[in-house]
Parts: structure tokens; sequence; C-alpha cells
């Protein structure tokens, strides 16, 4: 229950911090004790830096021109972890794939999530942002450099720009029924090249409904889509539930939970699946769990995997799929050439590694459990320390930025 929320009952006046009886001449001689209701347990909430990424990063991407913030666009929301739920117990062609379940989402259920922006930005612009940020501080999502932020009341949510130099870089989204879950948002293409033909898909969690859509800028509703696929992924034959997803060229290409790759488009002023994956996007090797990252890279859609093969709190091995966009198969990437991508808690993201200075053809990620950036090389397969030490106490990666400061940044 929220500070300052007042309920009466039977005779009491119970808020938030104190119980006051009342008696009235018609309670004077009752007997029966009434029960009075508990007030609801204040859900706990927990401050976390976004984006979670190298401060050497952050630092260039506060540096950018506001009007040409190519690296803010380049970042995409936090992946998923997943936790092997069931296999099957020997090989066989009539066995069952096994299911995956979310593996935090007790976690999420019982607290909220709080974002403090992590990008200062040059200071001539800072001023108008931190008043703005201070009202949407739950983010749910993040793509083409627009922040989709929520504030205390569930019923509002925004998109905004944390590098615009004023509030005209804000735009409105109807209001939310607050009965149906906000999981994850994304948009299907930059609002800044194309607005009329930029939409906002909104990831419940849930089947019915599976998601929900609505055009940037316009005064209208959400249009609801409700799952009626049977995810042909999933052992028990349940409904396609959509879980993660990236916008692309005007298209949305989501995950479901068991690892179906789903594309979701406008067709007659209706938003629906038209293409489904036939194979599943899973790591290549059994594990206890893993987390997966969508993101755009150099014009493609990349698929990030950090894999834990036996504890949960230790990554062993990280692989880098693409995909195809003629059938939606995954091809696993060997060579990442002259990219970085970055994985951090939270987010991730695809970089110019000469640009920037940092190792190229290898993917920095944050472990979570010891807080600690490492770097996975592409050529060698291996898992190396990206800092001094172990025992440093340097979290973050260290390397040698650019000494002339590229424009193309």
């Amino acid at each position: 229950m929220e500070h300052g929320s007042k309920l009466t009952i039977k005779g009491a006046y119970l808020s938030s911090r104190v119980i006051l009886f009342i008696h009235s001449p018609n309670m004077g001689r009752q007997k029966k004790k009434e029960k009075l209701v508990k007030p609801q347990e204040k859900v706990k909430s927990f401050v976390q830096p976004w984006p979670d990424l190298p401060q050497q990063l952050l630092n260039i991407i506060g540096r950018q021109d506001s009007d040409k913030p190519d690296l803010m666009q380049n970042i995409s929301f936090h992946g998923v972890t997943k936790t092997w739920r069931a296999a099957p117990k020997r090989c066989s062609a009539n066995a069952r794939l096994p299911w995956l379940e979310m593996s935090d989402k007790d976690y999420y259920q019982s607290k909220t999530q709080v974002h403090i922006l992590s990008i200062s930005f040059r200071p001539v612009y800072w001023w108008y942002n931190r008043k703005w940020h201070d009202l949407w501080n739950h983010y749910h999502g993040c793509s083409y450099g627009l922040i989709v932020g929520g504030g205390k009341d569930p019923a509002e949510y925004c998109l905004f720009s944390p590098a615009a130099r004023s509030f005209d870089r804000c735009w409105s989204i109807p209001p939310w029924d607050a009965r149906i879950p906000f999981k994850f948002a994304t948009l299907s293409s930059s609002p800044f090249n194309n607005y009329k033909g930029c939409s906002v898909m909104v990831l419940t969690g849930c089947s019915n409904p599976a998601f929900l859509v609505s055009h940037v800028g316009y005064q209208n509703t959400w249009m609801k889509q409700t799952s009626s696929l049977v995810d042909p992924n999933c052992s028990k034959r349940q409904l396609m539930i959509l879980i993660n997803a990236i916008g692309f060229e005007g298209k949305f290409y989501a995950l479901s939970l068991q690892g179906t790759l789903a594309v979701i488009e406008e067709i007659e002023s209706k938003f629906q699946v038209t293409k489904l994956s036939r194979s599943r996007a899973v790591p290549s090797v059994f594990s206890t769990h893993f987390t997966e990252y969508l993101l755009e890279s150099n014009g493609e859609i990349l698929l990030i995997f950090l894999i834990s093969e036996r504890s949960t709190r230790k990554i062993d091995k990280v692989e880098v799929y693409k995909l195809q966009m003629d059938d939606l198969s995954l091809v696993k990437l060997d060579n990442l050439g002259n990219r970085t991508l970055f994985a951090g808690t939270n987010c991730c993201m695809s970089v110019n590694a000469s640009q920037l200075g940092c190792r190229s053809n290898c993917v920095y990620f944050n472990e979570n459990t010891t807080n600690t950036w490492q770097f996975y090389e592409m050529e060698s397969a291996s898992i190396l320390p990206c800092f001094d030490g172990y025992d440093s106490e340097t979290k973050s990666p260290v390397w040698e930025e650019p000494v002339v400061e590229n424009n193309c940044l």
C-alpha cells in the first residue's frame, strides 16, 4: 500500500503508519472481535545504474554531440536469463525437448527496480535532463536512442531521449492498463527517421495478451494481440509466450520463452505473427542456465548467449549468432571482425573497436555475481580478465582511448 493511502474497516481507521480505534454507541457492547486487515507490505525496491556498461564507454557516450548520439542508439535493453527445467533422460528420436523457465521471475515479482541514469552528458544539456529523468525511473526498454520509462503512476509511460537538450525529444504513449504486466518494450524503427512509421511494442510475459502495439505519437489505444499459437518447441504444448524482442526495419523480431523466433508486422492495420522459426534459439551446449541478448550490429541482428555450464555463479562460454532473415535460422559466428560487443547486466551494445581503442573481435561481459568485467576472445574461444587481476579494485575494463576523438563515434 502506498504511503498516505487510507482504508476504513468496520470501526477502525487504518493507515500505513497507525491504527486508531474509533468507538461509537453501536459498538460499545459488541463483544465479537473484528479481524483487522493488515496493511500490505511495502514492495522492496532496489536502485540499479543504467546502462550498466564500462565507465570508459559511458564517458565517450556522454561526450557525444546530443544532435548525433550514435553510440547511444546502439544500446539495447537487458538480456533474459533462462534456466533449463527438465531434460530428456536418454537420447531418443521421440524424446520431447526440455523446456525453459525464467530463473529470475520470483525475484522481480518481490522487488521493484529503480534506475538511475549513469551517463553524465555534457553539462550544458544535463540540467534539462536530470529534472526530467526524476519523473521516469523505471526503465523497460531502450532502442534507437530512446528509453521507455515508467513513473509512480502504473498507467503512465513515456519515450524520451536522454541526450536531448530539451523536452522536445519526448513522446507520450497511450495510457496503460495497470492490470496487464508491462515487462519489455521496443521500437520497430527510429522515430527520428520515420516518425509516422514507428511503432512501440510491449511484451507482457504471458499469452493473454501476448503483446500490445501502438503507433508513436498517435492518440489512440493499444492494439492487443492474444497468443493463439502453440509454441512448437514447448514440450507441454503451451501457448507462445514472448519474452524478448528487437525492432528492425519496421518489423519486430520476438523470441519466445522456449526459443522460438517470431516475426511480427503490421498487415491491414493489425499487428500479427507472420513467420515462425523452425529451429530453436538456444546455445549449442547444455547448461544450467544462460542469458540471452538481442541487438543490432552493422545492419544485422545478433543473438548473444552467456552460458553457465555448471555453477550459476560463473560464465563458462559465450556464443554469438547471426539471424538469417529469409528463414529465421541462426548462424554461429566465429569472427566479429572489427566489432566489439558489450553485454552488461541490464543492457548490451555493439561498437567499432578501432574507434574506441578497445579489443576487437571479442565480447566484453559483466559477471553479475562478482560484478567484474571479463572478455571472451572469439579467435581463441577463451575467457580472460580485462583488468589488472582478480585482486584489483578496478572492476571496469581498462583500455586506451583514441587520442583523436572521431566525429563518427
